[in-house]
């Protein structure tokens, strides 16, 4: 776009939504650190509802009456309608995309006056945990097995076995290292500028390429791997180079290509497992913060380990620990 004039601002009549969105999905999406997946979603659900209305359209009522509208709906997961209904944060989430889009147009291109995006109230996050059990049926379901409605495991066929090889790899270092979705998935065997790589010879799994920055809101520690999965991932990698050669690259990869995300296979392996169908990808890291609460693992080196902040760690974990308010039950 070419510079626009400082002494002319734009008349938000003649801006339309959908081309305030194009550009948010084109320059500015692919630098945050969020799942791409999600984000093409998230615009898409925008430029679907706001068509080509103008951004003086948005004000509360259409902010309100774009949310009543997302939660009539049933979400997609994996490109399949489910029974479960989008949830006003979902809707909640999207309006942020827009508000933070229309921003970003703004910064190059001066509105007459920005159009303030109305949001739901913002929820009380749940932090969902599997239990043990749950964790231990998961991954049999990656194994290529179902649990039938009467308790009973049937084994499955040959190729759904080869076809969830990368989910037991994604939910093995999900929960062993706590670290988000988005990394696992981009994790590559070899030292990389621009993605998250695995030392096999430290057992250091780096979260972060060594050219990308850090954020702020999203840190992205080293983790050293844990004795157990350092012993999966070096057989791992030996039988990728067995097969590929020189090419084993992804650590995550479904044939011969990488996947940008386990979405739909784990969402089949969820419901092979008996569970339900809320369970998304992002519990396995919930799973991790809470086992290391019930551990009694200090926070400090529970949040460095996990990338996440002490205070968050203690906001929405710390009542996991066993010894909860023991000292000051003790003293009184």
């Amino acid at each position: 776009m070419p510079p626009a004039d400082p002494d002319r601002r734009q008349d938000p009549t003649r801006v339309l939504i959908r081309e305030v969105l194009c550009l948010y999905a084109a320059e500015r999406a692919p630098e945050l650190a969020v799942d791409q997946a999600s984000m093409d979603g998230w615009i898409a659900h925008l430029c679907a509802w706001w068509g080509d209305r103008p951004l003086s359209h948005v004000r509360r009522s259409t902010c309100k009456a774009y949310v009543a509208d997302r939660t009539r709906e049933t979400a997609l997961v994996g490109g399949r309608r489910t029974n479960r209904p989008v949830s006003d944060q979902t809707a909640r989430r999207e309006l942020e995309v827009l508000s933070a889009a229309i921003g970003y147009w703004d910064a190059e291109d001066r509105l007459l006056y920005r159009p303030p995006v109305w949001l739901p109230p913002k929820a009380e996050t749940r932090r969902n945990a599997l239990s043990r059990a749950e964790v231990a049926a998961l991954l049999k379901a990656t194994l290529g097995w179902r649990l039938e409605p009467g308790g009973r495991w049937t084994r499955l066929g040959a190729s759904a076995i080869t076809n969830r090889a990368h989910l037991r790899r994604f939910l093995l270092i999900a929960l062993y290292t706590g670290s988000r979705t988005s990394v696992v998935t981009s994790l590559s065997w070899n030292k990389s500028m621009t993605c998250a790589w695995v030392d096999l010879t430290k057992g250091l799994l780096h979260r972060r390429g060594t050219a990308e920055r850090d954020l702020a809101n999203k840190s992205r520690p080293p983790a050293k791997l844990p004795p157990r999965l350092l012993t999966h991932m070096r057989r791992w990698h030996r039988h990728d180079v067995q097969i590929h050669g020189d090419d084993a690259d992804k650590v995550i990869h479904h044939g011969d290509q990488g996947v940008s995300s386990v979405r739909k296979g784990f969402a089949a392996c969820v419901a092979d497992a008996g569970l339900s169908e809320a369970v998304t990808p992002h519990w396995v890291r919930h799973t991790a913060a809470t086992l290391l609460m019930e551990a009694n693992v200090d926070i400090w080196l529970a949040a460095a380990y996990l990338g996440m902040s002490a205070i968050t760690l203690e906001r929405h974990y710390a009542h996991h620990r066993t010894d909860f308010q023991g000292v000051a039950r003790k003293a009184l």
